[in-house]
């Protein structure tokens, strides 16, 4: 039994340390940073740096938790007066403000679980390494996962997104054209550094849960011992 708990411990870490990745930024600094650096290539059909920025960010506003969400794109408008943001756009961004509402909620949902099973679990003999050894064995195969990750994300990006985004979405509504403002403010460029940021944000977390978890399991052997030989 303890083995099935360390597993399903393990298990959640990964997908834990993606989110915390994603939570880090989905913030206006990181849009600000992205269409504003050098190398950032210029709208093709000639939308320029504020409305484009704004535009941007009105996208990043409208799948936050809270505020007035798809609601905003709704009244997005392009620098002619027409609407920013067709119907297909519309419902992918709900679909993406659903699933990163439901991915948090679940996240700290889990998290407060690994709380109170760390606080629980530390006062039997029998299960008190539970957390720690699975906290440790997660972060390990993050360290693997994004190893292996690492070639597909940068020889094989489009593959990737397109695989992602037929797991995590249903039906062709993120199946975009060149014209059509998602893909002009977001251009594939931005969703590439997205990519390698949340996997060096995952890849430093797994790196500090692993050194603490294996101090915990050491505290705990150390323990052991001077218990046993008391």
């Amino acid at each position: 039994m303890n083995g099935v708990a360390v597993a399903a411990i393990a298990v959640v870490v990964t997908p834990l340390f993606v989110v915390d990745g994603f939570r880090v930024l989905a913030g206006d600094w990181f849009v600000r940073h992205e269409l504003g650096r050098d190398g950032f290539p210029p709208d093709r059909y000639g939308l320029s740096d504020a409305p484009r920025l704004r535009l941007a960010l009105t996208g990043l506003h409208s799948i936050q938790p809270g505020g007035e969400g798809i609601a905003l794109l709704r009244r997005a408008k392009l620098p002619d007066g027409s609407a920013a943001f067709n119907a297909r756009e519309l419902r992918h961004m709900q679909d993406v403000r659903d699933l990163l509402g439901t991915a948090f909620r679940a996240q700290i949902a889990v998290v407060l679980a690994l709380v109170v099973a760390g606080i629980a679990l530390g006062r039997s003999d029998r299960w008190r390494r539970v957390v720690p050894l699975g906290l440790l064995i997660g972060s390990l195969a993050t360290l693997v996962v994004a190893v292996l990750l690492v070639p597909v994300i940068v020889l094989g990006f489009d593959g990737f997104l397109l695989r992602f985004h037929e797991i995590f979405f249903s039906g062709d509504s993120w199946q975009f054209s060149d014209r059509d403002t998602l893909l002009r403010i977001y251009p594939e460029v931005f969703w590439q550094d997205t990519a390698k940021l949340a996997a060096g944000i995952a890849v430093g977390q797994a790196i500090v849960v692993a050194l603490v978890s294996s101090w915990w399991l050491r505290r705990l052997r150390r323990r052991a011992v001077v218990k046993a030989a008391a």
